[in-house]
C-alpha cells in the first residue's frame, strides 16, 4: 500500500491526533485547510489534488458544487451529528457515504442541557450577578425545584433519550412527540405538538432541523406554552424564530431560555435576544468535552477508513440518502 493511495481533506485547521494517527494507519495523506474558506477555495482545493475523503466539522457547508467537484470522492465524515451543512441529495447522487459520529457527543450535549435546566430553574445566573453586586438574597428568595415538573422534549433520538433518562431521575414528568414507535421503557408519554406546548414547564429542543420545523417554534408556539415556561435549545438555531422569542421573553410570556446554538453563527451582535432577559448563551459548546471530542474524532476516522477500505460502517452512523435523517435519529 502506498503511502498516498488516498487523500483525506479536513474543512478545518485543527484536527485531533487520533483521526491522524488512524488515518496514517492505511497511508493516506491528511491536508488541513487553513484561514477562511469558502466555496470556490473548497471546488479549487478538491480539484487540485483528487480527494477521497472530506472530514467536516459544521461550516463551511458542503454544497452541491462542492461534492461534485470531487469525482473521486467515496466519503464524507461528519465529526459530529448535524447534516444540515451538506449537499445529501448531492452526494446520493454521486454515491458519496455520508456518515455521523453516531452516539459519540450525546452524553456530553443532554449534560450541557441538564446544566441549563438546573441554572434556568434555580436562577444560578442572576443570583451570582446579585450576590456580586452585593445583595443576599436569602430572606426573600424561593426558587423552584425540577422534582414533579414536566419536561417536553422534541426529538427523542439519542440526545433527548439520555435527557428524558436524566430529567426523570430528577423526578420530572417527560413527555414527547407522537411517534409510530416509541420505547415504553423510557418512561415516556407521547402526546401532540400543541398538548406538549401547553403541558410542558420546560421545553427543550433534540431534533435535526430540516426544511420543514425551521423556525417551528414560534409565535404561535410560545403562546401555547405555559405562562413562564423555560425553552432550551441544544440542536439547532434556527428551529426558533429568534425575533419572537426575544418578544415573548421581553413581555414575560415565557420565564427563560438557554441557547447553546443560535441561527447565525458566530452570533450576530444585533441578535434581538442579547436585549431579552433572562437568557443563558453558550457558544455552540455542546458537544465539546475532552472525551466529547475525541470519541467523534475517532469514530469520524473509522468511519473514513471502513469505507475507503471495503470495511463496514457502524450502521448508526450512516445516513440516509433521503431527507438528511441519521439511522436511529439523532
Amino acid at each position: 500500500m502506498t503511502p498516498t493511495q488516498f487523500r483525506v481533506l479536513v474543512t478545518h485547521n485543527q484536527v485531533h491526533p487520533v483521526v491522524l494517527e488512524r488515518l496514517a494507519g492505511i497511508g493516506a495523506q491528511v491536508d488541513l485547510m487553513q484561514g477562511p474558506i469558502t466555496e470556490e477555495i473548497l471546488i479549487q482545493e478538491i480539484q487540485r489534488v483528487p480527494t477521497d475523503a472530506i472530514l467536516m466539522r459544521g461550516n463551511p457547508p458542503l454544497t452541491s458544487k462542492v461534492i461534485e467537484a470531487g469525482t473521486r470522492l467515496k466519503v464524507i465524515a461528519k465529526q459530529g451529528m448535524g447534516v444540515d451543512t451538506l449537499d445529501l441529495a448531492a452526494a446520493a447522487k454521486q454515491g458519496v457515504v455520508v456518515t455521523t459520529a453516531g452516539d459519540a457527543n450525546s452524553a456530553a450535549v443532554a449534560e450541557l442541557t441538564m446544566a441549563f435546566l438546573l441554572a434556568l430553574r434555580r436562577e444560578v445566573v442572576r443570583l451570582n450577578q446579585r450576590m456580586r453586586a452585593g445583595y443576599w438574597d436569602r430572606p426573600t428568595y424561593q426558587g423552584q425545584e425540577l422534582l414533579g415538573q414536566t419536561l417536553g422534549v422534541i426529538g427523542l433520538g439519542r440526545i433527548g433519550r439520555r435527557v428524558a433518562h436524566l430529567a426523570r431521575c430528577f423526578g420530572m414528568r417527560v413527555i414527547t412527540l407522537l411517534r409510530l414507535k416509541l420505547d415504553t421503557s423510557l418512561g415516556v408519554a407521547a402526546v401532540s405538538l400543541p398538548q406538549l406546548l401547553s403541558e410542558a414547564d420546560v421545553v427543550t429542543l433534540h431534533c435535526p432541523l430540516t426544511p420543514d420545523n425551521r423556525g417551528f417554534m414560534n409565535r404561535d408556539a410560545f403562546a401555547l406554552m405555559k405562562p413562564g415556561a423555560l425553552l432550551i435549545n441544544t440542536a439547532r438555531g434556527a428551529l426558533i424564530n429568534e425575533k419572537d422569542l426575544a418578544v415573548a421573553l421581553s413581555e414575560g410570556r415565557l420565564g427563560g431560555a438557554a441557547l447553546d446554538v443560535l441561527s447565525v453563527e458566530p452570533a450576530s451582535p444585533d441578535n434581538p435576544l442579547f436585549s431579552a432577559p433572562n437568557v443563558i448563551f453558550t457558544s455552540h459548546v455542546g458537544s465539546e468535552t475532552t472525551a466529547s471530542i475525541e470519541r467523534a474524532a475517532r469514530r469520524a476516522a473509522e468511519n473514513i477508513v471502513a469505507v475507503l477500505t471495503g470495511g463496514v460502517v457502524d450502521a448508526e452512523c450512516i445516513v440516509r440518502s433521503g431527507g438528511g435523517e441519521v439511522k436511529g435519529e439523532r
